[in-house]
């Protein structure tokens, strides 16, 4: 059987800001306390109150990974994409690739960087460990995950697509397929 993928989950609602995911992934990478140094971000909307913390999505179709002329972008065991120092060149076209904005600059070299799940502590990711006040970042089984996706899409779905009125008049909709006019016997 093969090991369970785990991947963070993001849930921006709970997220106040408060950048100690960040300080928590630059020190875990660079025994540094700065923001340049993280591998998450924080993008912040701050005229709404809004904070959204910003890492790479491990996409099963990586455009990052398509458009490296060196191939350093690759796919680890974890699942996590990330780039292979010794092959980047640093022409950060992943960077401009990514929808979401998660390749970042490594400011020590120039080479691109994303998150790589904290793969070499057996504890998990960093940033996670630095989330307790609110639980914006979870570290959980990609099923579960997959699974709590689905059950939001599907409840705003509902939301988005009831037809017009209320599920009153649904109720109120007599139908049967009684063949004496819908009279029980």
């Amino acid at each position: 059987m093969l090991p369970t993928k785990k991947e963070i989950t993001i849930d921006a609602d709970k997220c106040t800001g408060c950048h100690g995911c960040e300080m928590a992934c630059s020190i875990k990478h660079f025994l540094v306390c700065g923001t340049h140094y993280s591998r998450i971000r924080i993008q912040e909307f701050r005229e709404v109150n809004t904070f959204v913390p910003i890492k790479c999505q491990a996409c099963e179709d990586a455009a990052c990974m398509e458009v490296c002329p060196m191939t350093a972008r690759v796919r680890q065991e974890n699942g996590a994409v990330v780039t292979d120092p010794l092959k980047c060149i640093g022409c950060h076209v992943c960077i401009q690739a990514c929808p979401f904005g998660a390749v970042v600059v490594d400011p020590t070299d120039g080479k691109t960087m994303s998150c790589d799940l904290c793969d070499d502590d057996p504890m998990g990711p960093w940033c996670v460990k630095a989330c307790t006040m609110q639980k914006a970042l979870r570290f959980v089984d990609a099923r579960d995950a997959a699974r709590g996706r689905a059950r939001e899409w599907a409840s705003k779905l509902k939301v988005e697509f009831q037809p017009p009125g209320s599920a009153q008049e649904e109720t109120e909709f007599e139908f049967s397929f009684c063949t004496d006019g819908g009279k029980e016997q």
